[in-house]
């Protein structure tokens, strides 16, 4: 297989700060960015093309996709802050020319995603039923969720080791690399999807069976890929040596947790809101869960864009303070935040107008398309906040700055979504509007504290 390689190399990508423009700042994201974005759009549409399919099957079949999402990202909370530690030290060690400590950084990030997936998939495999009942899921589309939610935990294993092989690329500028086997993977999940869900020639119709196993296979071809490309891709600043990385180096694993704490702390709390927010909807019945699930999977394509300039502000930030060029850093936020700003009128404006033609590419149910209007609708309306806070907490975390992506999450969803979700939806029952209202002003205040702590410079002098 012929991996291509970015075309610039951006670690020889940080001439002297009085030698940029801000077009020249612009370029170094956008290269950065747009793989990331492909990627991550990429994988939005085959989460989009998946619902389809799995929606054929009926609004008790999305549900029952819909309410393993959120305890099958579990494990990402312990992972989650391996990547992001992993990540910062890699940015900082390329950045100040020290690539021993970026491979060792690099290997014992891979040691801890192995070891934890393994044992966390268990647990999955293994109480997640328990636990999607306690989520409140109905008899009538339990049994198909208990099933999707053991294919899924299998999978956990090979996703967080493809996972963590993307981060540490990103982490090194090499986002085409990510891009490569992501959007393989991806592929394949919709190619066995189809043929697995509908039936093909001799292979019978399985239904959501055979989208949770097509999950599952295509989680092992990019896991599969992701490790070639990580051992025999030409000219990579890293490269692991593969008995270290089952091997613990202590001190590193403590620096790489000391950086990750509070983005698992961060992913805790998250999760824990989401969920509790998952059960609150879950109440307003089938039709209305059925269709905040499609809304969501719409809403992931504003996700990704803040989460593509989040992938270069993570390298760009991380080497700019390791080559102790703090105001470089800083200019790679600023024109960032220009870029969201287009990004944000360019995909509120179609959420405005033709919510009703989105929501029927996946349902023809009057009362789900009704539902998945509204909350698009007011997506609009919060598109901006979430591209910025998501891109902004990016260039922190490359920085080493994990503390206050913590405190705006636990304020934003802990704070605000779980207690306004609990009064629009339960107490003064404004149905599914009520919920995606209160995901507006969860956003909006994540990124006003967000800005703050941009705004305050103090970022520039954390060590890692």
């Amino acid at each position: 297989m012929q991996i291509v390689e970015q075309k610039e190399d951006i670690d020889k990508a940080l001439p002297p700060q009085k030698d940029f423009s801000s077009k020249e700042i612009r370029r170094h994201i956008i290269d950065l960015s747009w793989p990331c974005a492909i990627e991550l759009m990429l994988a939005s549409l085959i989460s989009v093309i998946t619902m389809m399919l799995v929606s054929s099957l009926g609004k008790e079949a999305v549900s029952a996709v819909g309410i393993v999402t959120q305890p099958i990202m579990i494990p990402n909370i312990i992972l989650q802050a391996f990547s992001v530690g992993g990540m910062a030290l890699i940015a900082r060690a390329l950045g100040m020319e020290d690539k021993a400590q970026a491979r060792l950084a690099c290997e014992q990030s891979m040691f801890l995603a192995i070891v934890f997936s393994i044992a966390l998939g268990a647990v999955m495999y293994i109480f997640g039923g328990t636990f999607i009942l306690w989520m409140g899921a109905t008899p009538d589309y339990f049994p198909q969720a208990e099933m999707y939610m053991k294919w899924c935990s299998v999978g956990v294993i090979f996703q967080s080791i493809s996972t963590m092989v993307a981060s540490v690329l990103r982490a090194a500028g090499r986002t085409k690399l990510s891009m490569q086997f992501n959007v393989i993977s991806n592929i394949t999940n919709v190619v066995v999807g189809f043929v697995l869900i509908n039936g093909f020639g001799p292979i019978p119709p399985m239904g959501i069976k055979g989208a949770a196993i097509a999950q599952l296979v295509a989680k092992v071809v990019g896991c599969v890929i992701s490790l070639f490309v990580l051992f025999r891709a030409r000219n990579l600043p890293i490269r692991p040596g593969v008995a270290a990385m089952f091997k613990p180096h202590w001190q590193t694993i403590k620096r790489i947790c000391r950086v990750g704490n509070s983005s698992a702390l961060e992913q805790l709390a998250l999760r824990i809101g989401l969920i509790m927010f998952t059960v609150f909807v879950i109440k307003l019945g089938t039709a209305e869960y059925a269709a905040h699930n499609i809304a969501a999977t719409i809403h992931s394509y504003v996700v990704n864009f803040g989460a593509a300039v989040s992938a270069a502000l993570v390298s760009l930030v991380g080497k700019s303070l390791g080559a102790d060029k703090p105001e470089l850093a800083n200019r790679y936020f600023v024109e960032s935040i220009k870029i969201c700003g287009v990004l944000t009128v360019l995909l509120a404006i179609p959420l405005l107008i033709i919510p009703q033609y989105m929501a029927l590419m996946f349902t023809k149910e009057p009362d789900v398309i009704e539902n998945i209007v509204t909350a698009l609708r007011i997506l609009a309306f919060f598109t901006g906040q979430q591209i910025f806070q998501i891109a902004i907490c990016g260039g922190l975390r490359g920085g080493g700055d994990t503390t206050w992506p913590l405190i705006s999450t636990m304020i934003g969803v802990l704070g605000m979504r779980m207690v306004l979700g609990y009064l629009f939806i339960i107490v003064f029952n404004w149905g599914l509007a009520g919920a995606w209202w209160c995901w507006l002003l969860d956003q909006s205040l994540r990124a006003v504290i967000i800005y703050f702590r941009f705004k305050g410079g103090k970022w520039k002098l954390v060590k890692v």
